[in-house]
Order: C-alpha cells, then structure tokens, then sequence
C-alpha cells in the first residue's frame, strides 16, 4: 500500500521500456541479418547504408539516455482528494484528477509487462479532460492491484460531482396529479391525431 501524500516512483517504468527498446533492436538486427544473408546489403552502396544506419543507431541511443531520464521525472501521489502525476523530460507536465471526477479504475498487465513484473492502472473520468481514454495510467507499477483498490477506495469514500455540462444537482420533480398527467398526455395525443387527419386531407 502507498503512504498517502507522499510522492512514489513507477519502479519497474526503467525495465518496462527497456524490454521494449530490446525488442525493437532485436527486431532491427534481424531485418539488417535477413538482408546481409540474402545479398542484398552487398549490393546496395555504402553511402546508402551508412544515411539508414546512422539515424537507426542516433534513435536507439537517444531512447537509451530518454528513458532514465523520463523515469527520474515521472512521480505519482495519492494525496487527501486527488490523485497528482507529475513528468516530462523537455515539457514538465502535471496531471492532478479528484477522486470525486473518477468512474472506473481498472488494473491492466500485458504478457511484456508480466515479463518485468510490472502491471498499470487506468484512471477513467467523465467528462474531466475531454477524451476517451483514462485520464491518467499509473504504468511500471509491480503493484498495480494494490494501487487501483486504494484509489477505489478513496473514490468510494466521495460523493461524485456532476461531469461537465450537467447540472451539480438534480433537481427533484414536483409532484403532480396522475389524472391530470393522463388528461394532458390525452390533449397532446388528440392534436397529434387531428393534425395527422389534416396532412391526409391535403
């Protein structure tokens, strides 16, 4: 369980991207292997090779250094009424979402993620920041569970508020005669039918 307001670290976030980054060098290595077996990398001038192969290795460096970094960056806090993330390498950024704006919050590990042992939680609001998606994923966590139940139970604890463009209260209807309601849906029904008639006429 996280210590209330304090600010934590997504501890497996560094493994996570870093089982990524393998994967897709893997991947490279193996389409520039395929080619120098079949032939085709003789073939082809060296200029060539070193304008594809110079930016390939610039990215896989530069995502080698951005990941540390990004990590150092990247902090969560459950605070009292809301949930705080803070990141960016470049751009800092903050996200900061009340417990009384959350709808859902569902615990999420792909087959990579169980790999490093490491598992995000989605943060889904209505109507808060204009998307589809979560509003906030707390990703590289190894415990992911533990995390979504105590966000759910800081939510559980509070009252929700409306979502943008609703009404912050509904307002109870005044009681009305049922007789009086069955009269008045009669009368509506009536001049549907008597201007339904005239259209036929016509």
């Amino acid at each position: 369980m996280r210590r209330m307001n304090e600010w934590f670290k997504p501890e497996k976030l560094t493994t996570y991207y870093f089982a990524i980054e393998a994967i897709l060098l893997a991947v490279a290595l193996g389409i520039v292997g395929l080619l120098a077996a079949t032939g085709i990398l003789s073939a082809v001038e060296s200029w060539v090779l070193l304008a594809g192969g110079v930016p390939l290795v610039v990215a896989f460096a530069f995502l080698t250094w951005w990941i540390p970094a990004f990590y150092r960056s990247a902090d969560y806090r459950l605070a009292d009424d809301e949930l705080e993330y803070r990141r960016g390498v470049f751009f800092q950024q903050k996200t900061t979402v009340p417990y009384n704006r959350i709808t859902n919050v569902n615990a999420a590990r792909g087959p990579l993620q169980r790999l490093v042992g490491a598992g995000s939680v989605g943060i889904h609001t209505a109507g808060y920041g204009g998307q589809m998606g979560a509003e906030l994923t707390i990703d590289g966590v190894g415990d992911y569970e533990e995390i979504k139940d105590q966000v759910l139970g800081k939510v559980r604890q509070r009252e929700p508020l409306a979502t943008e463009g609703e009404e912050t209260a509904e307002k109870p209807r005044a009681r009305t005669d049922p007789e009086s309601d069955s009269q008045a849906l009669l009368a509506e029904i009536q001049a549907i039918r008597q201007l339904l008639e005239q259209g036929r006429s016509v």
